[in-house]
């Protein structure tokens, strides 16, 4: 299914990442630093680990990435933020894959094998919603965090 906005954007930000584990963590506390902004701090330290989660999944696995690098590939992460929330689209040229509907790991698999494999796991649980295209031949994921619904005060 094709992405559909929460509301209008205020603020776009789009950072083009080098494939690395190193740029990946820089760029998870950026977007971190700017989910502050529309979101909780307890929210925005879930923003950073998915991001973290996501493009780190990209360097290794999309990119083949050896020892948490793949030498000039790079992805990219748009940041928007709006009344209702913070989206993230995430865009690679790696091959088809769509995390939103591939099996997530469970902690018992992950401690059965020896550790690893929760990323899809850990991004459905912080994130509200995540949907994937492919599109112009490159992997398009959306990935949104809703800004908590206030209740009035009596």
């Amino acid at each position: 299914m094709p992405y559909q906005p929460i509301d209008e954007c205020d603020d776009r930000i789009t950072i083009v990442v080098p494939a690395s584990t190193l740029a990946v963590r820089v760029t998870a506390a950026a977007v971190r630093g700017v989910a502050e902004t529309v979101l909780s701090s307890d929210e925005a330290d879930q923003v950073e680990v998915a991001v973290a989660e996501v493009g780190n999944n990209i360097v290794v696995h999309a990119f083949d990435g050896v020892h948490g690098q793949a030498p000039g590939r790079e992805f990219t992460v748009a940041v928007m933020t709006g009344s209702e929330g913070l989206i993230l689209e995430f865009v690679d040229d790696g091959p088809p894959f769509d995390p939103a509907s591939a099996p997530p790991g469970t902690p018992e698999e992950s401690v059965a094998r020896g550790g690893g494999g929760l990323g899809l796991f850990i991004m459905r649980r912080v994130m509200d919603e995540c949907s994937y295209e492919r599109a112009g031949g490159q992997n398009v994921l959306h990935l949104v965090k809703k800004r908590p619904a206030t209740t009035p005060s009596s």
